[in-house]
C-alpha cells in the first residue's frame, strides 16, 4: 500500500504543480483569479488545443499568443513545478506512508513549491498562499494528532512554531532588509509543521535552510559579481530545508545530537 501512495501521491503532484502555475502567475501579479483559468497574461485570451493538457500545455507556452502576438513568461515553469511537486509529494508519501498526517504534509509540500516559485520571480512570499495553508495544515494536524492520541507531537508543534515565529521576527527587526516578514510568517509554518515529527526535525529544517541559502548564495554572488548586494530570496532555502527534515530529519538529528551515544 505504500508504494500505490507514493505512486498516486507522485501522480496527484504533477497535476497539482502543473496547476499552480495560474497561481503563481495571478498571485504574483496581484491580478484577479477569474475566468478563463489557462490565459493570455498581456490579453486575457483562453487557451485552446494542447494549451488545455496539463504537462503538455508548455508546447503551446513556448509560441508567442496568437491573439496578441506576446511571448508567454516562463513557458516551461508548469513543467518544473509539477516535476518538483511530485518529486515532493512522493517524497513524503514514501516518508510518511498510510498514515492520515500525510494530508497536512501533502498540502504544505504544494504549497511551498508556490511560494518557492513567486518568491523566486517576485521577491516576496504571498501571504494569500501562507495564511490558507496555515489554516487548513493546522486542523489537520490537530486531527492527525487525535486520531492516535499523538498529543505530544501537537505540543512540540506548538513549541516549535512559536520558536521559529519569533526567532525570525527579532532578525526581520534588527536587518529588516536581510530578512521580509514573509519569511517570517513561512518560518512559522515550516516550525510548526516540521515540529510534529519532532524539535529535532524542525531544527534540521532551519539548519538546512541556512545552509543551502549560504551555500547558493555565494554562488549566485560570485557569478553575478553583484556582491552582498545580490538579491537573493530566502522562501525557496527555507522550503527546501523543509523538505529535507520531512525526509532525512530523522536521521540527520540523531547524527547531530547522539554523536557517540
Amino acid at each position: 500500500m505504500d508504494a500505490l501512495t507514493t505512486g498516486l501521491l507522485s501522480a496527484g503532484g504533477l497535476l497539482a504543480g502543473d496547476s499552480l502555475e495560474t497561481v503563481v502567475e495571478r498571485l504574483g501579479s496581484r491580478s484577479s483569479f477569474e475566468r478563463p483559468w489557462w490565459r493570455c497574461a498581456s490579453c486575457g485570451a483562453a487557451a485552446s488545443g494542447v494549451g488545455l493538457v496539463p504537462i503538455l500545455r508548455c508546447v503551446q507556452r513556448r509560441t508567442p499568443c496568437s491573439a496578441c502576438g506576446s511571448s508567454q513568461s516562463h513557458p516551461w515553469r508548469p513543467a518544473a513545478m509539477a516535476i518538483v511537486c511530485a518529486a515532493v509529494l512522493g517524497g513524503f508519501a514514501w516518508r510518511i506512508g498510510n498514515d492520515v498526517a500525510l494530508a497536512p504534509f501533502a498540502l504544505l509540500g504544494i504549497a511551498l513549491v508556490a511560494i518557492s516559485a513567486v518568491d523566486l520571480e517576485r521577491f516576496m512570499i504571498p501571504n494569500r498562499i501562507v495564511y490558507p495553508t496555515l489554516a487548513l495544515v493546522a486542523p489537520l494536524l490537530v486531527i492527525s494528532s487525535a486520531v492516535d492520541h499523538r498529543w505530544g507531537s501537537l505540543a512540540r508543534a506548538a513549541i516549535a512554531g512559536a520558536a521559529a515565529f519569533s526567532g525570525f521576527f527579532v532578525i526581520h527587526v534588527m536587518v529588516p532588509k536581510g530578512m521580509g516578514f514573509g519569511d517570517v510568517r513561512l518560518a512559522g509554518l515550516v516550525g510548526l509543521s516540521t515540529g510534529w515529527l519532532g524539535l529535532g526535525h524542525a531544527f534540521v529544517a532551519f539548519l538546512a535552510g541556512f545552509v543551502l541559502g549560504a551555500f547558493i548564495g555565494i554562488l549566485v554572488m560570485a557569478a553575478t559579481g553583484g556582491g552582498r548586494k545580490t538579491r537573493i530570496p530566502f522562501g525557496p532555502f527555507l522550503a527546501g530545508g523543509a523538505v529535507v527534515a520531512v525526509l532525512w530529519g530523522g536521521p540527520i538529528a540523531h547524527a547531530l545530537f547522539h554523536r557517540g551515544a
